[in-house]
């Protein structure tokens, strides 16, 4: 969430999806339209009906996706330290485990087993809060909005390299069951409506291979190709809003006091 006057999550978000769900609170009728717009993605072949979403959060009640157990052990056996980082701000048993110091993973990862949710120096990502989180029963969907930014978040404190959306499928991938998993952005558009470049190069990046391996280093490959295949690409708010038939207008221009 950016925050601010111009918080997309308060401007953007959750008008928008305020409106889609007004008007038809199932999503059968406007799930297929929205998941068909984002481009410069994957190239999966998109659904054309959903079954009765279940779940939906955004605005002031997103939802938490706790990363996946296997990332956080994986981190406790390969952390490096961040550059932006010093040794101070790193607490005594971080800095053991960059000296892979064996009693200490080992007493970190009997620690995940105990519980991989708590706010502990084991710990070593949070959960991800998608801007949108749409669940039916043969689906999940994680919307990441934007509106000022010109590209997305690409690393997180323990990981140069964790790209947001991939963070938001990959959580997803998690609780998926049987379930598809569907991931995109909802960005600001140019003048006409159109996707910014910047966008589109954000997109090409995330489905590079450097980027999916460093995003998803926990993964084994067949693993990282669905969830890159997860990953559908952007589109604009003003390209969601003419497609479902929403004035643009009623995305206000500022947070209001």
């Amino acid at each position: 969430m950016a925050g601010g006057r111009f918080d997309s999550s308060l401007t953007r978000v959750a008008p928008c999806f305020d409106a889609l769900l007004a008007r038809d609170k199932t999503g059968v009728s406007w799930l297929p339209e929205l998941i068909s717009l984002p481009a410069d993605g994957s190239a999966i072949e998109r659904p054309v009906a959903f079954e009765p979403l279940i779940e939906t959060k955004w605005g002031r009640d997103e939802r938490p996706l706790f990363p996946p157990v296997s990332l956080l052990s994986w981190l406790i056996r390969n952390l490096e330290k961040p550059a932006d980082l010093s040794e101070s701000e790193i607490g005594t048993e971080r800095r053991d485990l960059l000296a892979r110091e064996p009693s200490r993973v080992e007493q970190a990862l009997k620690l995940l087993r105990a519980d991989a949710s708590a706010r502990a120096w084991h710990i070593l990502e949070g959960p991800s809060y998608p801007d949108a989180f749409l669940a039916s029963s043969d689906s999940l969907i994680v919307v990441e909005g934007k509106r000022t930014e010109s590209g997305p978040t690409t690393s997180t404190t323990w990981m140069p390299v964790r790209h947001q959306i991939l963070r938001h499928i990959d959580a997803a991938f998690e609780i998926r069951g049987r379930r598809s998993v569907f991931g995109f952005f909802i960005v600001e558009g140019e003048t006409d409506g159109g996707l910014p470049p910047s966008w589109v190069e954000a997109c090409r990046r995330t489905l590079e291979p450097d980027a999916l391996e460093r995003s998803l280093p926990h993964r084994p490959m067949k693993e990282r190709n669905v969830i890159s295949q997860a990953f559908l690409g952007a589109t604009t708010w003003q390209r969601v809003c003419a497609a479902i038939g929403i004035p643009f207008s009623v995305l206000p221009t500022e947070v209001k006091p």
